[in-house]
């Protein structure tokens, strides 16, 4: 048990609670996990859920905010995710199971950093920004830029994510693939392509520590792209006992294939 728990109703409430040491709770599907296993700290835990700023989804602009506390199940049904950014309704569609779905977000996600989650790599591949406060005051960090590793990212002990700041995809070709060896597990492999009228972004996950990331323009060659995917994987190789380095890597160049082609058969959304 936590020597201490708060949970903050206003984010001038949450900043007081930041003082380096709280383990932040969101969904608590993966930090709940990893601290039954003894993995991470406990004697101070925030809870985010009773904080309304966090949650909500909203048009800014040329870009969708998705507050830190906005959950799977919310994306996956929004109209607005439908429109500006389906390949998020996408990728939020098939997580999990209901449960986690409904309790898990995007903030809990993004926090962790996990290269082959279905949210990184999306993420990565529309170029979002993550949006973190903190007593000291805020700051905007480009996803590609935020996640460092596997459970490794660019959030200081005293800093917390409150929203998600994506680019809409409007009038550009999205898609998004996944792989794993049992429904509802963790995927091992994840991959996006955005294909914008003057330029594109491929993203692959789960490969390598971060998601490989091949910068692709109004025109592209796919052997190129692929080759530029195995060259990355090569050099940054990931693996474990289940899926070792070689077969992500082969895993990896299959499903870029998959995602650029979708994407550019795709009509314009």
């Amino acid at each position: 048990m936590p020597a201490s728990f708060a949970a903050p109703r206003t984010l001038p409430d949450l900043l007081t609670e930041l003082d380096g040491e709280a383990t932040i709770l969101a969904g608590g599907m993966t930090i709940m996990p990893l601290l039954n296993r003894g993995i991470g700290r406990a004697d101070k835990i925030v809870s985010l859920s009773g904080i309304p700023a966090l949650r909500g989804i909203a048009c800014s602009g040329n870009s969708v905010r998705f507050g830190a506390m906005a959950t799977h199940s919310e994306i996956a049904s929004d109209p607005i995710v439908a429109e500006h950014v389906p390949i998020l309704a996408t990728a939020a569609a098939g997580i999990g199971d209901v449960q986690v779905r409904n309790r898990g977000t995007i903030g809990g996600v993004a926090a962790y950093g996990n290269a082959g989650a279905d949210y990184v790599t999306a993420l990565t591949a529309l170029g979002a920004r993550v949006v973190v406060v903190s007593r000291r005051g805020s700051r905007e960090v480009a996803f590609d830029r935020f996640v460092l590793g596997l459970r490794r990212t660019d959030l200081a002990r005293d800093e917390v994510i409150v929203a998600v700041v994506v680019p809409s995809t409007s009038g550009g070709r999205t898609a998004f693939e996944r792989y794993f060896r049992v429904q509802g597990a963790a995927p091992t492999i994840t991959a996006a392509a955005v294909l914008k009228p003057d330029h594109g972004r491929l993203a692959v996950g789960g490969a390598t520590p971060t998601p490989v990331i091949v910068e692709l323009g109004r025109e592209f060659d796919l052997a190129a792209t692929l080759d530029a995917v195995d060259e990355a994987c090569a050099d940054r190789p990931f693996g474990d006992a289940h899926n070792p380095a070689p077969y992500r890597r082969a895993m990896a160049r299959h499903f870029a294939t998959r995602v650029l082609q979708r994407a550019q058969e795709e009509q314009s959304c």
